[in-house]
């Protein structure tokens, strides 16, 4: 099997895998009890926090885990109040878990406004003619899932904060944590995702800069500093932890490794006169291209007979038509031919040749 779905899951590094039956043995207590073996778990769930707390260059106090990075998106759009400004802004190739939860915000007030461009990085130019006194947030994505385009998060922040500091900055970092610096400094919230790293899934975090000024989604034990009541699921955050050490490490030592795997890509689209859909700016790892005659369905049901295993698109479109693409102006065509090739360290290049290979076969053989 060649799995080029990164973007979608990582699976469980197996130096985790080996270790969670340990894991479970050690840590399946409740970390509220009083007992010893309780109060070590509450420890190791508290040294965790501050682990990832340390990566983030943020107080342990504002570490929130969650079950996943949709939960926490959730948390804000949902948790937050909008008797005095109610607008929500955000750019039309956001994560749909983002658009969702933001769009479900209206029952309380909520407006969503959306900032269309074309362009494959977010400007502070393009928000700018939105904002108002109304805009009590906006959302900025560090990495495109689909496209890996890059948005400046930390100068666009800045500029922000530094046009009105009472607009909210929330940042999907789902897509870059672990690979790529990031800087909260002026970011207000920010989702993380344990499974894109490797981890188990159900292990999530929100990072809130203030959390007095969201309301919990969910109430009952006060757990997660009354944000996130609920028994904490202390494995499934140490498999995060060690995950994000593992994806740091290999990021950090593969990037000639990775910059290498996609230029072969590149090259190969370039031959087939194929559309490149990630802008230059994208990250090494998402690599984003239209056959502009296979339909994306075809060809990857041709993959996946060979056991290569891509998608089209977001995992979360389950097999639809690129939104992205189709909000960054690509026509129909380009959408509908679109294949997204997620990376990892681990990815040999005899991977990518075999890839390559059956892509060419596909092109010169299943078109009508």
């Amino acid at each position: 099997m060649i799995y080029l779905d990164y973007a979608a899951t990582t699976p469980v590094y197996s130096e985790i895998r080996k270790k969670i039956p340990d894991l479970l043995d050690r840590y399946n207590f409740n970390p509220s009890a009083l007992y010893s073996a309780g109060v070590q778990t509450r420890e190791t769930l508290g040294n965790a926090r501050r682990q990832l707390a340390f990566y983030l260059n943020v107080s342990p106090n504002n570490i929130i885990f969650t079950s996943s990075a949709t939960e926490a998106a959730n948390m804000v759009f949902k948790g937050l109040n909008y008797k005095s400004a109610n607008k929500i802004l955000l750019s039309n190739l956001e994560h749909k878990s983002v658009i969702e939860s933001a769009e479900s915000a209206s029952e309380l007030g909520a407006e969503t406004i959306y900032i269309k461009h074309h362009r494959e990085e977010l400007k502070f130019e393009d928000i700018k003619p939105f904002i108002d006194e109304d805009v009590r947030v906006c959302s900025v994505m560090l990495v495109n899932n689909e496209t890996g385009a890059v948005n400046q998060l930390e100068k666009l922040a800045y500029e922000i904060k530094s046009y009105s500091k009472d607009i909210l900055v929330f940042a999907d970092i789902v897509q870059g944590f672990g690979k790529i610096p990031v800087n909260l400094e002026n970011i207000d919230f920010a989702s993380i995702s344990g499974h894109k790293l490797g981890s188990m899934k159900g292990a999530g975090c929100l990072y809130v800069k203030n959390p007095e000024i969201i309301k919990p989604l969910i109430v009952g034990g006060g757990q997660e500093f009354g944000l996130r009541s609920g028994t904490e699921n202390v494995v499934a955050v140490l498999t995060l932890i060690q995950a994000l050490k593992t994806t740091a490490k290999l990021y950090e030592e593969n990037g000639d490794h990775l910059k290498k795997l996609k230029k072969k890509m590149v090259d190969f689209c370039d031959k087939m006169r194929f559309h490149i859909n990630s802008p230059e700016n994208s990250v090494d790892y998402i690599f984003n291209f239209s056959t502009g005659k296979l339909p994306s369905e075809v060809l990857i049901n041709h993959l996946s007979s060979k056991e290569i295993y891509v998608s089209a698109a977001s995992a979360c479109a389950k097999g639809g038509v690129s939104r992205v693409l189709k909000n960054m102006g690509y026509s129909d065509g380009i959408a509908a031919t679109a294949l997204r090739v997620s990376l990892h360290p681990d990815v040999k290049e005899e991977d990518i040749d075999k890839l390559i290979h059956e892509i060419q076969w596909a092109s010169e053989t299943l078109v009508l």
